[in-house]
């Protein structure tokens, strides 16, 4: 049997992937049914018993682990929910937040159980792997209308959060050549902010080191809409070059092959903790060890194997990561990059220069495709310029890191980093120059939150790779792609001018409420009391649903502060504040209790503590605390969820933003 790792790995992921989004309540379920199909497979694929049989137990063993994390981990941490406990762990990362108080990241044992913590502290002098006892109450994590936490972080391991510690102490330092490490990681990552400044200098350091704080909220959606934001995730491409700088120079000094591999192997997993241990980071150490231990093994490495035999060392130390979106995408990536697009550029018949361009398109086109369906789980919005700004702008990239590896390899010596940095600061600029013009593109991304735009692109984005490679043609997969693009253009055009109608989103917190009317890509705010604390989940709605314009903001109470919240955290801004009061600028209007407003065909009131929306056949009214639909009442004060409401036919419901909470990395 060949390729036994792919068995035993994917078998396993999908074991573990199932049991996880399960939320391990049907792991019975998935061991018998899985049982049910190994059986009949077993009968009718004589040839195949011994592959079917390595699947069925690798699933079954993969479905034993996820019982056993969540019994011995996951239910012991949240049972501690609302409880004082005992923090005792090393220091993997400090932030500090101002005010005199820092966010530290812990791992080490919470309550006494193995776990992961972060939770606030008075600001003094700690540092990285410091030993610590914190006294501190913890909550459980949950998925709130501003972010999707409880989908973000229990992939990761992490389960619950703490407050302000109500007591902390130092018992000692930790790991001294760790501690170096991500001090030496700082100390890069101010130097290339200091020297090059702005988003340039922000994109430099979140390549390096894979933390994005720098890089502004409009840069970052940019990028991502362009199609590269995956640069940013610290994986393959920054390994490879890390590895191949150690073995040039290694090559150099010694002959011994096992010194070469041996030095190589401990600069990769040093630039992993450097990197803060991403999953696509491990992903990438694991696989480059795997790949250049081989032959001191006499081993001959296959992509396949070692990706899914890293696949199944990753879950096996962290069984939820099966559905992390970090994970998912790096892998599929991965996958693609390792497995299929070599098939496909096989079928490029040219070898000239435009054959080599061909193979590029083709290679492109063939991840972005690939990959569709896990961006679909997790994104708002997918980009359709990938490809051009892969092909394009990734290669400018790759120079910009690899000059700026240059210099943390160096020292970050003066006389090196800033003639290196000046160069990488005018790459970057060029990046971000044609990824802005890239993702203003009328079809530069499409949001998948318009129905049924979503279902057509999960059920059509690998038709054309099927195509190419049943029929063995490039040009036939590249007319399909072309005609599958129209499709989804369509799609969305269509379902704009004629299965639209005026809605509106209404996002409580407590008594306060933040909603959205929005027609098509037109949209009006209104701020009940809440003072921009939802704005996180405005924006990823506005994003999901594919609204890019807000005609207006309506503010109730305490204006000047609310109006600074809304300019200095919203990537679309409105361009008009109605507000209950005098207006102080131009771009405010006074909108008293009794005054109106037609917008669209919608009335629009102010009453004394919300406002009133009317069209033909519907009056919603959105207080504190409450929504009124022609005259039905719901009370908002306890609800967790926002709320869709049809002005068309009066109805309303729950609707959650399911998995896409925001960026991930690859």
């Amino acid at each position: 049997m060949v390729r036994k790792s792919c068995y035993i790995g994917f078998s396993y992921f999908a074991g573990l992937f199932l049991c996880t989004i399960g939320w391990g309540r049907n792991n019975a379920v998935f061991a018998l049914a899985s049982a049910c199909v190994a059986i009949t497979a077993f009968a009718l694929f004589k040839r195949y018993r011994k592959h079917i049989a390595l699947c069925f137990v690798s699933f079954l063993i993969a479905v034993g682990v996820n019982t056993a994390y969540t019994h011995i981990f996951y239910d012991k941490l949240t049972a501690l929910d609302g409880k004082t406990v005992t923090v005792r762990g090393e220091i993997t990362d400090i932030s500090y937040i101002g005010s005199d108080t820092c966010r530290l990241s812990v791992n080490g044992t919470v309550g006494g159980v193995k776990g992961r913590l972060t939770f606030y502290a008075d600001d003094i002098e700690y540092d990285y792997y410091d030993n610590i006892v914190a006294t501190v109450k913890v909550s459980r994590i949950k998925d709130s209308i501003n972010f999707k936490s409880e989908q973000y972080d229990r992939p990761k391991g992490i389960f619950l959060q703490g407050s302000t510690a109500e007591s902390i102490e130092v018992t000692g330092g930790g790991n001294t050549i760790l501690r170096s490490i991500m001090h030496y990681r700082d100390k890069m990552f101010m130097l290339i902010n200091d020297i090059i400044g702005g988003d340039e200098g922000g994109f430099a350091a979140a390549m390096l080191c894979g933390d994005k704080t720098e890089l502004s909220k409009q840069t970052k959606l940019t990028v991502y809409r362009s199609g590269i934001g995956h640069i940013f995730s610290v994986s393959g491409t920054h390994v490879v070059i890390i590895s191949a700088m150690i073995g040039w120079l290694m090559q150099k000094l010694s002959k011994d092959k096992r010194v070469i591999f041996a030095v190589q192997t401990v600069a990769v997993w040093a630039f992993a903790v450097f990197a803060g241990f991403s999953v696509s980071v491990v992903r990438a150490a694991v696989m480059l060890t795997l790949v250049t231990a081989a032959p001191l093994l006499y081993r001959r490495p296959d992509p396949a194997n070692t990706l899914c035999l890293c696949a199944v060392v990753i879950l096996t130390l962290s069984p939820y990561a099966a559905a992390d979106c970090s994970f998912l995408l790096s892998f599929t990536a991965t996958f693609v990059i390792g497995t299929v697009c070599p098939k496909a550029v096989t079928m490029v018949k040219r070898r000239d220069i435009l054959g080599n361009i061909e193979c590029e398109i083709v290679t492109a086109v063939t991840i972005l495709l690939c990959t569709m369906p896990v961006q679909l789980m997790f994104f708002s919005e997918i980009s359709l310029v990938a490809p051009l700004s892969n092909i394009l702008l990734v290669p400018v990239c790759t120079l910009a890191l690899g000059l700026t590896v240059i210099t943390a390899v160096t020292g970050g010596a003066t006389i090196i980093a800033y003639p290196v940095l000046t160069v990488v600061k005018y790459l970057l600029k060029a990046v971000l120059f044609l990824a802005s013009l890239f993702s203003k593109f009328s079809f530069a991304y499409l949001p998948r939150g318009v129905r049924p735009l979503g279902i057509v692109m999960l059920v059509t984005c690998l038709v054309p790779v099927a195509v190419m490679f049943l029929r063995k043609s490039v040009k036939l997969g590249a007319f399909c792609t072309a005609l599958m693009l129209v499709c989804w253009t369509a799609v969305y055009n269509f379902s704009l001018a004629f299965g639209g109608s005026v809605k509106i989103v209404v996002m409580p917190k407590g008594n306060a409420v933040q909603a959205v009317l929005y027609d098509k890509t037109k949209g009006m705010v209104f701020d009940i009391g809440s003072k921009g604390k939802l704005n996180s989940g405005i924006e990823s709605f506005l994003e999901l649903y594919g609204i890019k314009e807000l005609k207006g903001a309506f503010i109730e109470s305490e204006q000047y502060y609310t109006i600074t919240k809304y300019n200095e955290q919203m990537t679309i801004r409105p361009d008009r504040f109605y507000i209950n009061g005098e207006p102080d600028n131009d771009s405010e209007l006074p909108f008293m209790t009794g005054a109106q407003l037609d917008w669209n065909g919608v009335k629009i009131e102010a009453l004394e503590d919300g406002y009133k929306i009317t069209t033909e056949g519907c009056v919603v009214t959105i207080e504190k605390g409450s929504v009124t639909i022609n005259g039905r009442n719901l009370d908002t004060t306890d609800e967790e969820y926002p709320l869709m409401i049809d002005m068309k036919n009066s109805q309303i419901r729950r609707t959650d933003y399911g998995f896409a909470y925001g960026f991930g990395s690859w």
